[in-house]
């Protein structure tokens, strides 16, 4: 059996799958295997991955008919892998030399369960100056973390990111992951959702600074890209995953101890959300209507605040808004009807009890946010994949055949 499992999820990288595969086959490290699995690519992706698979006995490649996203690709590599450790690969990436021999040596010398290790950065000169500042962002350093800290100190702390492909893991802890992580569709913010897992059965994390071992090739994957009304879509699809990570806790009586966690990758997502929303060059009332159906009228009043719309009406938008702007003046009267009914309450409880001089404690739902309508559940995967908390059967699943 291999000592590490290198796992790539692919869709549609014929461009750069064989410069990523290359760089893992030509470790010095040879005691490893490379998982891939196909998302439903429809390029000369599967092609590379039979061919690599016809000459290189430590290639294994798998590939699902048609696209259901990175989580899945990632959760059938991790319940095929083999290895001791495991570590993550973009398909447009790849691994400098010597990255899987120093990865290995860390993480058996540290005894810990995850070991992140330094990055370096590619881009096309139009990306440079954002290049700089997503480099600002991963710079490295020396930190360690240990037992329910590791969830707080990714997602509330910062003291790491949740990104899967600068680490190393004992894959023990993946498996768990796998094992307990409800299925679900999702295309975009799939580190988010898997590292969560991974770092809830972790015990132990070390960040240290190494020579690079991994090249991230910004701007070529979905998350630098400016969506389109399908993409975007796509994007707002994780708030189906939050109920089901906050249902996961609470199954383990760990929700009290983590609720924090789970705001602050709401938190977090939203204002992407609403940061993809002020770069997107022709806002249609599709995509408004889009956050509005995942994630409620709130987002796009924050969206419109960022843009200083309520006091630079701009007629275009504006018309787009319209009425949403009238549900957020309905609101706002629906709270203040609330709070002058609360009022007057602890008048009239004063009145019966005038020794009482402390004021009666504010119902929350007298000063929260109305309720957000529920997220709508995909009918996309009614037969491969559940959005509730289930094992997917992999009924859509070629294995490619050695030759």
């Amino acid at each position: 059996m291999p000592k590490l499992s290198v796992i790539i999820p692919v869709h549609n990288e014929q461009k750069y799958l064989r410069r990523c595969l290359d760089s893992i086959l030509s470790q010095s490290f040879r005691d490893l295997e490379v998982i891939c699995v196909d998302d439903g690519s429809d390029d000369g992706s599967v092609d590379i991955l039979q061919e690599y698979m016809d000459r290189e006995p430590r290639v294994h490649a798998t590939a699902f008919q048609r696209r259901l996203g990175t989580v899945l690709a990632r959760k059938l590599a991790l319940l095929d892998a083999r290895g001791k450790y495991v570590m993550f690969a973009d398909a447009d990436d790849w691994l400098l030399p010597g990255a899987c021999e120093t990865a290995v040596k860390l993480i058996e010398e540290l005894e810990t369960d995850i070991v992140q290790f330094t990055v370096d950065f590619e881009a096309e000169q139009k990306d440079a100056e954002a290049l700089d500042a997503f480099r600002r962002v991963f710079r490295s350093r020396t930190l360690e973390s240990n037992g329910t800290n590791i969830l707080y100190d990714c997602f509330v702390n910062h003291r790491f990111l949740h990104n899967l492909w600068n680490k190393i893991y004992r894959a023990e802890i993946c498996r768990e992951a796998v094992d307990a992580m409800p299925d679900i569709q999702l295309h975009h913010y799939t580190d988010q959702y898997l590292s969560f897992f991974i770092l809830y059965f972790a015990k132990s994390f070390r960040s240290v600074l190494t020579k690079p071992c991994y090249r991230y090739h910004f701007g070529g994957g979905v998350s630098t890209k400016t969506p389109d009304a399908e993409q975007f879509r796509d994007i707002c699809a994780v708030s189906r995953a939050l109920p089901l990570m906050e249902k996961f806790l609470r199954d383990r009586n760990a929700y009290e101890t983590n609720s924090s966690v789970l705001d602050a990758i709401r938190d977090t997502i939203q204002m992407d959300i609403v940061n993809k929303l002020l770069t997107i060059p022709n806002l249609t009332r599709e995509i408004i209507f889009t956050a509005v159906e995942y994630w409620g009228s709130d987002i796009v009043f924050e969206f419109l605040n960022a843009t200083g719309m309520f006091r630079y009406p701009i007629d275009n938008r504006m018309s787009i808004v319209s009425d949403l702007v009238e549900r957020n003046r309905a609101n706002q009267r629906e709270i203040a009807r609330l709070q002058s009914e609360l009022e007057m309450a602890q008048s009239k409880m004063r009145k019966m009890s005038p020794r009482s001089s402390q004021p009666l404690r504010t119902p929350a739902r007298a000063t929260a946010r109305l309720p957000r309508p529920p997220s709508p559940v995909s009918s996309t995967l009614q037969q491969e994949v559940s959005s509730t908390p289930q094992r997917v059967q992999f009924r859509f699943v070629q294995k490619l055949p050695k030759i």
